[in-house]
């Protein structure tokens, strides 16, 4: 096709992009082999076929009617230039010069140029970008799926504990709740705190362990006062295994978690009806105690103690038929596993594979300020200590829901 274009228009669309002058690409364009083959190829006419052409001419085929030679320069349509190789990175940096974004860097450069591949070439570029990597804009993360914790193989052999509070319009000897379950049973324990020291927690685990005995395992956020070495010396010294979830990760601890949320409704129900807390919760956990559970099918009260609570609804003992261990295993990872499909669906879960040596950035779990970066900066993994935790080389070990990996760095 002709072009009305002279030369010198073509150096004036240029004049603004002060790294590559006229002259210069006019020169590259001049010197390209695949540019010199395609300039004799316009020329002479395109064959029928594709396969006809040489390998470095054929992503030009499709587009073979928009082509037009101008002096040592080709123009794909009306104005669009194409762009020898030895230039293709040099435009796309200053076309990402402020670092915008991939969709409007490919904008910017197809209203002037194109050549083979341009949009992957963008994308690579970008996505490797150094200052890109760093901004929140590119980083990336995904719930991690969700991974049920087996049933144990017996009650009081693995709990969780946890704290709630403070609570702002609280007496003050009821600021804190320290929470306690247990994993097979479901089994909950409750005590009013006004502090939620080390020694505020150690005290109400031996009130509770002299009646139930000690587990073997007592799992735990990282606050504080359970990664205190006062609290770990109380735990040592009764044998008893510490198992702490991922920082910033509630849902790793999900047993206490979700039976947190039932003493803060609670509460909030004590405070309508305007009755004391401490009272209303000891019948709150009676009831619970006494009833079959979600999950197990089974009251706390049963599994833990091996018979049901006499409460006030029990008006004639009736014989009622015993749960079988197996049945209530059975129904509880088919629970399980049901959870798992719909909270993985619903959360677009996906599973991670970092390696050790992989660079990732961390998600800030609170509050940012405005301005503020809301991922860390780049963080080297370590090891893989579960499904989806890494322990990253700040010391902390992170679920993956707050990882995003750095593009470009990891194999």
């Amino acid at each position: 096709m002709a072009c009305a274009e002279s030369v010198e228009s073509v150096a004036a669309i240029l004049t603004d992009l002060s790294a590559v002058s006229g002259e210069d690409f006019q020169s590259e364009c001049k010197t390209c082999p695949v540019f010199t083959k395609l300039r004799v190829q316009i020329q002479k006419g395109w064959p029928a076929r594709k396969t006809s052409l040489e390998p470095d001419l054929q992503p030009y085929f499709p587009i073979r009617h928009e082509l037009a030679v101008l002096n040592e320069c080709i123009v794909r349509g009306t104005h669009r230039l194409l762009v020898p190789e030895s230039l293709q990175k040099k435009l796309t940096d200053i076309a990402h010069e402020s670092h915008q974004g991939i969709v409007r860097t490919k904008q910017c450069l197809r209203e002037l140029y194109w050549w083979p591949k341009m949009d992957r070439h963008i994308e690579t570029l970008i996505k490797n970008c150094a200052t890109c990597r760093q901004n929140d804009k590119s980083a990336v993360t995904h719930d991690a799926p969700l991974q049920p914790i087996p049933l144990p193989a017996a009650a009081w052999e693995k709990v969780s504990v946890d704290i709630i509070g403070p609570f702002e319009i609280a007496p003050s000897d009821c600021r804190f709740a320290i929470t306690l379950v247990d994993y097979f049973s479901k089994w909950p324990e409750v005590a009013f705190a006004p502090r939620a020291d080390a020694g505020t927690v150690i005290q109400f685990l031996s009130v509770v362990f002299s009646r139930e005995g000690n587990p073997k395992t007592l799992i735990s956020d990282n606050g504080s006062q359970f990664i205190s070495a006062e609290f770990a010396d109380f735990l040592k010294s009764r044998g008893i295994q510490h198992l702490r979830s991922s920082v910033y990760y509630p849902r790793a601890n999900g047993e206490v978690e979700r039976f947190n949320r039932c003493v803060k409704d609670c509460l909030q129900t004590a405070s309508i009806q305007g009755q004391p807390w401490k009272s209303f919760l000891r019948t709150y956990l009676m009831d619970y105690r006494a009833t079959p559970h979600s999950t197990t099918g089974v009251s706390p009260s049963e599994l833990l103690h091996g018979r049901r609570m006499r409460t006030k609804l029990r008006v004639i003992d009736m014989p009622v038929p015993q749960t079988e261990r197996q049945t209530m295993c059975e129904r509880v990872k088919d629970k399980q596993l049901k959870m798992k499909e719909y909270t993985d669906a619903r959360r677009r879960a996906k599973s991670s594979n970092f390696q050790a040596g992989d660079k990732v950035r961390v998600r800030k779990p609170w509050k940012v300020k405005k301005g503020e970066l809301k991922f860390s900066k780049p963080k080297t993994v370590v090891t893989r200590k579960g499904p989806n935790t890494y322990l990253l080389d700040d010391g902390r070990t992170w679920n993956a829901s707050h990882l995003s990996a750095l593009s470009g760095l990891n194999t």
